[in-house]
């Protein structure tokens, strides 16, 4: 909408600019009642360019930053809240800390989203997790490629054989249909499936005869068929979800230069190897690499991760014990937890912690204290695949030319 040159919408932005759109001295926090209610309002606002405005981040701060609990959750708004809030924050702040515990809760609570099959909240929650799709398809499409279509599939099971989600009621006055739930669904799998696959095709037919019936259409039936290519030849929203994808792509492969610095100008301890690196750990489903000729800090980290995820493969290289500078028994501790998977050569100078196919970090610190805060020390990490693959083959090769059982407590 930011880009409809309208008058009508000229005269919406002169009003938004005013303190009297936004506040209401006897509403919630000073703000309009209808904030209170519905902050995913602010999804709407901010796609329209209204996020830098003052009133916008305040509003922001009282209605979802600041009820978010310890664990992620953000309890405000329509039932089930917390997808709503999350689109906001992924539209408006998609590298913040608030950003970040609110995925993690949606991708801890799946399984309680997807389990109101026979609860009367069935078709709120359906709508839920087609929000809660869209979110991580623009916070970061292949990052959560996998669990995007897996959410996908599961929407497309719960569609009824009309074409439609939720339910008909059928009341004294009338008839009422899920237009709401039905359209959000709509533009969730054309993100997911595009704008042919059948169970769009479906559910856009149904839209479309109903509103027909009822002579009206919605705001949520016509972004819905915006979505699915029946606006415009080229819709606008198709093309930003274009333009929003590339740049992911771009962003995803893109190298980051990171550091350890005792003092960065007028900054002291800049630890950004350290923090990379723990990031880096607490995101592995499959497989932990780590080469380094001394490891010592995060040994902790390393062992909870070992043992709370039995399903991590851990391997690791670093100098033989008889070298001076290795922590022996840090060295046994990880033998001891990694079922023996730690090697040693003497050869290694190289530096890299590899997650999974995923992720690669490459540096100059080992993992001690030197490494990792004493010292000026400098890499670059990066999620291209062709850089990863590399690496892993580096890796395995001084795998193979490692000794087994050096670095045991036998």
């Amino acid at each position: 909408m930011s880009k409809v040159n309208s008058p009508l919408l000229k005269e919406f932005f002169d009003t938004a600019k005013r303190e009297a759109f936004w506040l209401d001295k006897e509403g919630p926090e000073g703000f309009d009642e209808a904030l209170f209610y519905d902050p995913y309002l602010l999804w709407y606002l901010s796609k329209m360019g209204l996020s830098s405005n003052e009133c916008f981040k305040e509003a922001l701060e009282a209605f979802i930053k600041k009820p978010q609990t310890r664990e992620g959750k953000i309890p405000t708004g329509d039932y089930p809240p917390h997808t709503l809030n999350l689109r906001v924050l992924t539209s408006v702040e998609p590298d913040s800390e608030a950003t970040d515990l609110a995925v993690g809760y949606f991708l801890d609570n799946l399984d309680e989203f997807k389990s109101h099959h026979s609860s009367p909240l069935h078709s709120q929650y359906l709508k839920a997790l087609a929000i809660g799709t869209l979110a991580l398809c623009e916070l970061d499409y292949l990052k959560y490629k996998e669990i995007i279509d897996d959410l996908g599939e599961f929407l497309k099971s719960e569609q009824k054989g009309e074409g439609y989600w939720g339910e008909i009621h059928q009341w004294k006055d009338g008839t009422s249909y899920p237009i709401e739930g039905t359209s959000l669904l709509i533009e969730a799998l054309s993100r997911v499936f595009g704008q042919n696959d059948e169970c769009v095709i479906k559910a856009v037919e149904w839209i479309k005869r109903i509103q027909k019936e009822d002579r009206y259409w919605s705001a949520d039936a016509c972004l819905a068929l915006i979505s699915a290519g029946e606006g415009p030849k080229a819709s606008l929203e198709y093309v930003e979800w274009g333009d929003m994808l590339r740049k992911q792509e771009l962003k995803y492969i893109k190298p980051y230069f990171v550091h350890t610095s005792p003092k960065y100008f007028e900054e002291y301890h800049v630890e950004d190897v350290q923090e990379i690196i723990k990031r880096m750990l607490h995101s592995a489903k499959s497989e932990i690499r780590i080469l380094s000729p001394y490891i010592e800090i995060l040994h902790d980290e390393l062992i909870k991760l070992i043992t709370e995820k039995p399903e991590l493969t851990f391997k690791m290289i670093t100098r033989p014990k008889d070298d001076k500078g290795v922590n022996r028994k840090v060295i046994d501790q990880l033998n001891k937890y990694s079922g023996g998977n730690c090697k040693s050569n003497w050869k290694i100078h190289s530096r890299m912690v590899i997650v999974d196919k995923h992720e690669v970090l490459i540096s100059s610190s080992d993992l001690d204290r030197n490494g990792l805060i004493d010292q000026y020390n400098a890499g670059i990490w990066t999620r291209d695949q062709e850089t990863v693959t590399e690496a892993i083959k580096f890796f395995e090769n001084i795998w193979n030319d490692s000794k087994d059982k050096t670095q045991s407590t036998n």
